[in-house]
């Protein structure tokens, strides 16, 4: 590579590393160059920042030599990167991603190391331009899909969200055979997920189509080692209305899930609301209650299959989804638009359509390596240091809906970037007078504020005081002996939730803490008070009012996407006291 192709890859580095979270327990980058032979740059564990590890890109420069051998290379990076001593967590179940950029054929073998990284459970993608060939780039990627070619690495890198998603998206192992035997043995990998298969039971599939369905989802599981331990699976069916053949924590083993599967009967009708479905399996099958794993870190998956046309707002219900950190693959025969299932799944590479459900039994193979690895963060919030309180209603009269309010907590900090130096958190209670759970400076990482508020009960109280406890969040919370960066200017957000009236005025406390330079945000449920919710808001867009909790959730990406601007755009948001010029995406 020369001069000109070095500087596009280290530039294309560069953008990678700057929208990455970068340490010891997050992301951790290693880099080797090579041609005839293998030079490293930079193990795993050499930069334990962002600052420094961009800092020091400039040591990748154009290397001499007519030509290279990639198989060395890859048993270079195996045998001297991908190890525990050299910063690899390899043990710790942590994905290993490799990412292979070539612009000529290799003068050696790259077959079996190739082989010997993915039997390591290596995650290998392959990027070529020029002289690179094509079939050479498919022995080295774990699939065809992870195969990234162009005419130039400038062509290829200006526009590389495909390699960026791939390399931000995939988690896990890869499926691999066992070693020499007369029979076919596959090994069934150990992945932490909950499934839940979503089957359209309208006329749009119908019976002559069913076998085929049945048959696709019972060839899935059979990849799968179904356990409490492992893989769970539940199923839904819906045309008209959804129905819930059986749940996540219904049945522990392969045998009788497939059993499950096999009886399935499909209830008929040409009414077909997906969106309307998809909600409902949000809400009722990705909960703890009936066995969802998410909050002991099981990735969530929702395989919508589907023969017929949206014919409900399912767009918004997807959203909700990937808010929730479900993955929706979509699955699709007959009458489905196939591009509109595009915007449905998590990302479009999760949309499968075939023209004949026939062929739904064999699509399996194209989809197994991403239904076992692929996984769903949300994108982490970065960029700037915040504070961000919440004033929460702690009494008795929430007690039903207490868990409603903490889900809606950890929702609202689930993007966030936390740390000392970073967002910093705090919580209170409120009924007659607040009660502190846990103050800005208290905790310095997500996990113990995540901690925190899952461990949070309830205050208590008969009414509310929110004015008084406005103050308090004024004096006590905001103040800089409590952890609040207001002096050193940094953005000041407050989020107070109600569910009943407060006995005392809220609007002299509220307009305290703008003065101050605090964002409020006034969300109220059931019997708050519409006009003192606006009143405690920055202005009626920042103002949120619900009938019930369940519907806490559509607001979230407002106020993230709030959280998320920059010092400008929020002083310009704010000037506006509009919403009508911010522009949010939530999957």
């Amino acid at each position: 590579m020369g001069t000109a192709v070095i500087n596009t890859v280290r530039e294309y580095i560069r953008r990678f590393v700057s929208t990455k979270e970068i340490g010891p327990n997050a992301v951790q980058v290693g880099i080797a160059q090579f041609a005839t032979d293998t030079r490293l740059v930079m193990d795993l564990q050499t930069h334990g920042t962002k600052e420094s590890l961009l800092s020091s890109l400039a040591a990748i420069r154009a290397r001499s030599g007519q030509t290279i051998n990639i198989g060395a290379a890859l048993d270079f990076v195996r045998l001297n990167m991908l190890r525990p001593e050299k910063g690899s967590r390899i043990s710790r179940n942590v994905p290993q991603l490799l990412l292979l950029i070539v612009s000529k054929q290799s003068s050696d073998s790259v077959a079996g190391p190739a082989q010997a990284l993915q039997k390591l459970g290596v995650l290998a993608l392959a990027a070529g331009s020029r002289a690179a060939v094509e079939d050479e780039m498919k022995q080295i990627a774990f699939s065809d899909s992870m195969v990234f070619m162009a005419k130039d690495f400038r062509q290829l890198f200006r526009n590389a969200r495909e390699i960026t998603d791939a390399l931000s998206t995939l988690s896990g192992t890869v499926v691999v055979e066992s070693p020499t035997d007369p029979a076919v043995i596959t090994t069934v990998q150990r992945v932490f997920r909950d499934i839940v298969f979503l089957v359209d039971g309208s006329n749009y599939v119908g019976s002559s189509n069913l076998p085929f369905v049945r048959d696709f989802m019972i060839n899935i599981v059979n990849q799968l080692n179904i356990s409490p331990e492992q893989v769970q699976i539940g199923l839904m069916q819906f045309a008209e209305q959804p129905r819930i053949e059986f749940y996540l924590n219904s049945y522990n083993n392969n045998r009788d899930v497939v059993d499950k599967i096999s009886q399935l009967r499909l209830t008929g009708g040409s009414v077909l609301n997906t969106g309307a479905a998809m909600s409902y399996a949000l809400d009722n099958m990705f909960q703890t209650s009936v066995g969802s794993r998410k909050l002991q870190g099981a990735v969530q998956v929702l395989i919508l299959i589907t023969g017929g046309p949206l014919q409900d707002d399912a767009g918004s219900e997807a959203d909700r989804l990937a808010l929730a950190n479900v993955l929706t693959f979509t699955v699709s025969s007959g009458q489905a638009d196939q591009e509109e299932l595009k915007k449905i799944a998590f990302i479009p590479n999760l949309a499968y359509h075939k023209q004949r459900f026939s062929e739904l039994p064999a699509l399996v193979d194209d989809m197994m390596q991403n239904i076992i690895t692929v996984v769903g963060d949300t994108e982490v919030i970065t960029g700037g240091e915040r504070d961000v309180a919440f004033l929460i209603d702690g009494t008795d009269s929430v007690q039903g809906f207490f868990p409603y309010i903490r889900d809606f907590i950890l929702k609202v900090i689930e993007p966030l970037d936390i740390g000392t130096d970073k967002i910093r958190v705090s919580v209170v209670q409120h009924s007659e007078k607040p009660t502190p759970v846990f103050y800005l400076k208290t905790y310095q990482t997500k996990e113990e504020v995540i901690r925190a508020v899952q461990g949070m009960a309830l205050a208590g109280g008969r009414s509310l005081n929110t004015g008084a406890a406005l103050r308090y969040m004024k004096s006590t919370i905001m103040s800089d002996s409590n952890g609040s960066r207001a002096a050193q200017n940094v953005p000041q957000f407050l989020i107070v939730l109600a569910a009943d009236r407060s006995m005392d005025s809220v609007t002299g406390p509220a307009g305290e803490l703008k003065t101050d330079g605090v964002v409020p945000f006034g969300v109220g449920v059931k019997n708050a008070d519409k006009k003192q919710i606006e009143a405690i808001a920055h202005n009626p867009s920042f103002a949120f009012n619900v009938k019930e909790f369940r519907e806490l959730e559509p607001i979230l990406p407002k106020i993230n996407t709030y959280i998320s601007l920059s010092k400008d755009q929020l002083e310009s948001a704010l000037r506006q006291g509009k919403t009508d010029n911010l522009s949010f995406s939530v999957r």
